[in-house]
């Protein structure tokens, strides 16, 4: 695979890092509040039209509301475009969606909830945060987002961790940090497992200054890159497109290349990979850990969590979709992406009806259902 292709591949890579992790970098970054969004060509009154009753016309339709469609969906409607977000479920938030239940075991939508009203509110997922209580130079994009939105939710910082393992049936809770996870070995990892530990992030940790040092924003797929990431990191640029191929093989090659032996810290990591991302060690690309793993290093580290539960992060983006004029609609199944020319040009919902799209379609779906939704017969 040629290097550049490996470097987008550590890019979008590290993008989903950063989300969950994106702690404390060596790096700081400058604020994402500095950055400038274009406007849309046209006056918000004029963009909007409806006809025959069953045809509505938008400049862009994002299908899904994950983390991913609707962080595109706020930032273009911040930048003045139409924009509707079609998503088939009743709960928003794709793989970071909540779920309510009433105390008598009756599920609500979230949206129904009234106030005041105490309901039990279920995250789908563990998840790892960081990065996103900083007011000035996190690495985490999905921070950028929001300071670029103006909506945010109200963070809760935690600097303990703790767990039950099998290892550890009584549990533990100690300070977040590389001190602290070592005396974790130390307790109850084998006689070899610092000895691995030490191996492992000598590996790992050269690898994150270059990612760290771009900020995901800066990042394009076309020539104006050269401008907004060549020209402002290339340092940075140079040692990511060198380590590309180490950044996007699997975590598990790191572990067999740096003979990490012990079975609580392959366990422990195991964990960790799948806090991430839902995978274990072998489905997890050395992009992630190694960005997750320098976190430990950070001085003063800490976590964040959305108070309110993850359901708050989904808010604050959709809120920034309305804010700008565009429309997010829950329960609203797109049947088929229609293809004209050789360009997606609408979609066509369940009910039938038809919304065309003057700029583009963004599918935030799963990439299954999403090389399925072209019309058949036309280009994809």
């Amino acid at each position: 695979m040629p290097r550049i292709v490996q470097g987008l591949l550590w890019v979008l890579a590290t993008t989903v890092a950063r989300v969950r992790t994106g702690g404390a970098a060596a790096h700081r970054l400058p604020s994402a509040r500095a950055v400038r969004l274009p406007r849309a060509p046209r006056p918000r009154a004029a963009i909007r039209a409806a006809v025959d009753g069953g045809v509505e016309e938008r400049d862009v339709v994002v299908i899904g509301s994950g983390l991913g469609g609707l962080s595109c969906a706020s930032l273009l409607a911040t930048a003045g475009y139409d924009v509707l977000v079609c998503e088939s479920h009743y709960e928003l938030g794709g793989c970071a969606h909540e779920f309510c239940y009433r105390p008598d075991g009756t599920p609500v939508q979230s949206e129904k909830v009234a106030p005041g009203e105490r309901v039990f509110r279920f995250e789908s997922g563990p998840s790892l945060y960081s990065g996103f209580s900083w007011q000035d130079g996190s690495p985490n994009p999905l921070k950028h987002v929001y300071q670029m939105i103006g909506e945010e939710p109200e963070w809760i910082t935690f600097d303990t961790w703790g767990a039950f393992l099998p290892e550890a049936p009584e549990g533990y809770s100690l300070s977040i940090g590389a001190e602290a996870f070592e005396k974790i070995l130390e307790t109850y990892g084998g006689p070899h497992a610092l000895e691995d530990w030490g191996r492992l992030v000598e590996r790992l940790r050269p690898l994150t200054y270059g990612a760290k040092a771009i900020p995901a924003v800066a990042v394009r797929p076309d020539a104006g890159a050269l401008i907004t990431v060549v020209s402002r990191y290339p340092g940075a640029v140079l040692r990511t497109l060198f380590d590309a191929g180490k950044l996007t093989q699997p975590f598990s090659l790191v572990l067999e290349e740096a003979k990490i032996t012990d079975p609580f810290l392959i366990n422990y990591l195991n964990m960790l990979a799948f806090l991430l991302q839902g995978l274990p060690n072998e489905g997890t690309l050395t992009a992630v850990m190694a960005y997750m793993v320098d976190d430990f290093f950070q001085p003063q580290a800490v976590m964040d969590f959305p108070k309110g539960g993850s359901g708050a992060m989904i808010d604050a983006l959709a809120r920034g979709v309305t804010k700008g004029g565009g429309e997010v609609r829950r329960g609203t199944h797109v049947e088929r992406v229609l293809v004209e020319d050789g360009r997606a040009a609408g979609v066509v919902l369940r009910s039938g009806r038809v919304v065309r799209a003057r700029k583009a379609v963004v599918s935030n779906a799963d990439l299954w259902s999403t090389y399925r939704l072209p019309q058949r017969g036309g280009p994809a």
